[in-house]
């Protein structure tokens, strides 16, 4: 049975996509963010309800970007980007969503791409040119949707 395949790029500035069995673009926004004081997190309620209103009942499974701390990064930073991904995680888990993470390097890699956040917005207006992709900071979005493509290629060998 074919399923939906939702593509999350983690963190504050991150976003989720959900494409349909046939590829069509059901659902494409920023990642629902709580903040209180200096601490932000993902809103897990609204991405909860996201997802049950998006997939109606639907089977579908995640592909969620792997991600770490990097050198540099500060502490602060690094415990931030850790609770967004634990957010994300804990919410598909509780619906029951099979989760596979994978590394920037092989999805992008697959689809030809850089490290560069332009590259992945022109190619997902290339690939979804009605998706809403029109600022430049839609660069989390572009990514959860070319990740959501990455693996829909992927399983149909193409």
């Amino acid at each position: 049975m074919s399923a939906l395949v939702i593509g999350i790029d983690p963190g504050l500035s991150g976003a989720i996509a959900v494409l349909s069995e046939i590829g069509d673009v059901e659902y494409l926004d920023d990642l629902p963010i709580v903040r209180d004081r200096r601490l932000s997190w993902i809103d897990g309620a609204a991405l909860q309800s996201l997802l049950m209103d998006t997939l109606a009942g639907r089977p579908a499974r995640a592909v969620v970007e792997r991600v770490g701390a990097m050198p540099g990064q500060g502490v602060v930073s690094s415990f931030t980007f850790g609770l967004a991904l634990g957010s994300v995680l804990a919410v598909l888990q509780a619906r029951h969503i099979p989760i596979e993470l994978v590394p920037a390097a092989v999805w992008k890699g697959a689809l030809g791409l850089g490290r560069d956040k332009k590259g992945s917005l022109d190619k997902a207006r290339l690939l979804y040119p009605r998706a809403d992709l029109d600022l430049a900071k839609h660069h989390g979005r572009a990514e959860a949707l070319l990740l959501a493509h990455f693996d829909r290629c992927r399983g149909s060998g193409g």
